[in-house]
């Protein structure tokens, strides 16, 4: 049996270890920025504590500005926010008749 010198390697391959610039996530870009304020708008969240909580749901992370987000965190954000606004029920009438439960009229 060989005795080799070099670590054990499954396919026998010599590895180099990318360098630390290649693993950086980019970061996020001015048009990804306008997009996540242009569908907040569109979802109606307007408050920006309301906009922070939903973005820092979805990066696990607190953040401070838009401009700390990564390219790739952008595309989740953007999904999230596009669900809050297909979630809000679309108001076609008056109050009476967008309520959720029923009264003691409606049981007669």
């Amino acid at each position: 049996m060989p005795v080799y010198d070099e670590p054990f390697s499954l396919f026998e391959i010599n590895e180099h270890a990318p360098s630390p610039s290649v693993l950086a996530p980019l970061p996020i870009k001015p048009e990804q920025i306008q997009a996540i304020r242009e569908a907040f708008e569109r979802a109606s969240v307007v408050s920006q504590d309301d906009r922070k909580a939903v973005i820092e749901s979805v990066v696990i992370r607190e953040v401070g500005s838009l401009r700390e987000l990564k390219a790739v965190e952008a595309q989740r954000i953007l999904r999230r926010i596009d669900g809050l606004h297909r979630a809000k029920p679309t108001s076609t009438g008056s109050a009476w008749d967008n309520r959720e439960e029923d009264t003691w009229i409606d049981k007669l």
